[in-house]
């Protein structure tokens, strides 16, 4: 007999592994299925207890504030006042509405400040509680640098054009004339036009270069008519000064000064209006 040859080939039984790979699929699946459900409980949970945390918080503030509020502890019983010079305390706390022994939380500061600004003269407000009962109030106060002649009154401005007061007195600072500035405007509070403005920014430079050189308190008026040809007026000393359009400042002053010196108990006029490259300045004595 032939010797057969057998090949043995292993055929293996796919179908119970496909079963079980089956099996194993839907197992994670309800895991997975199950997992989620749990993260979103959970998330669940979460949200639930920041919830309740924000309550109980939110209701924890709301006792303090009703306690701070009604408690004779925060009573107000002082009111300091600083910075002021011109304002009386009793004007700013009566500009407030702060009272002795109201609570110390109940008024809204930015009100309050608002309240005392409605007077010209304040320009800054700083309130500050100092617990448990005391109120400090820090004022800043616009000062008065000039006049506007106006309808027999003056009215001040300080050196942002802030109209701060009209007034019968007259003070011992400079008159402004020849502004442009509607009369109707000329009012507490109010601020003169942009184009006075611009003249004003002039002004001041010519005050400060005065004031340097030790003559300012000399000046008594200050035509701002013509941005072309400032003039002053210096009474004690008679004359009248014309500037010009203000360039080379400090030099046109220096020579002011060196008049003055030269021309001193004369009356008359002194013209700085030259053009200082090619011209001299010089001082016309007055025909009387």
């Amino acid at each position: 007999m032939d010797d057969e040859i057998i090949i043995g080939i292993d055929v293996k039984d796919n179908s119970k592994n496909k079963g079980k790979k089956k099996k194993e699929s839907k197992k994670k699946s309800v895991n997975n299925k199950k997992n989620k459900k749990d993260i979103e409980k959970n998330e669940k949970e979460n949200k639930s207890n920041i919830k309740s945390k924000i309550f109980i918080i939110a209701f924890l503030i709301i006792i303090v504030v009703i306690i701070l509020c009604s408690s004779s502890l925060f009573s107000i019983q002082e009111i300091t006042i600083s910075g002021n010079s011109r304002i009386s305390n009793e004007t700013i706390v009566s500009l407030s509405g702060l009272e002795l022994h109201e609570n110390i939380f109940r008024f809204n500061k930015l009100s309050t400040i608002d309240k005392i600004k409605e007077n010209a003269y304040i320009e800054d407000v700083l309130i500050i509680r100092k617990l448990p009962n005391k109120i400090e109030i820090k004022i800043k106060e616009r000062e008065p640098k000039y006049m506007l002649e106006y309808a027999g009154s003056y009215a001040y401005i300080n050196n942002q054009g802030y109209i701060l007061e009209i007034t019968s007195e007259k003070t011992n600072i400079p008159i402004l004339t020849g502004f442009s500035t509607d009369l109707s405007n000329i009012k507490a509070g109010e601020r003169i036009d942009v184009e006075d403005l611009k003249k004003l920014a002039t002004v001041i430079k010519i005050y400060e270069t005065a004031n340097s050189n030790g003559i300012s308190d000399l000046i008594t008026k200050i035509d701002i008519s013509n941005d072309k040809n400032y003039c002053m007026i210096l009474e004690t000393e008679g004359k009248t000064v014309y500037l010009g359009d203000c360039s080379n400042l400090n030099t046109r002053i220096l020579n002011l000064k060196a008049i003055l010196e030269a021309s001193s108990g004369k009356t008359g006029e002194i013209f700085l209006n030259v053009d200082l490259n090619s011209e001299n300045v010089y001082f016309r004595p007055s025909s009387n």
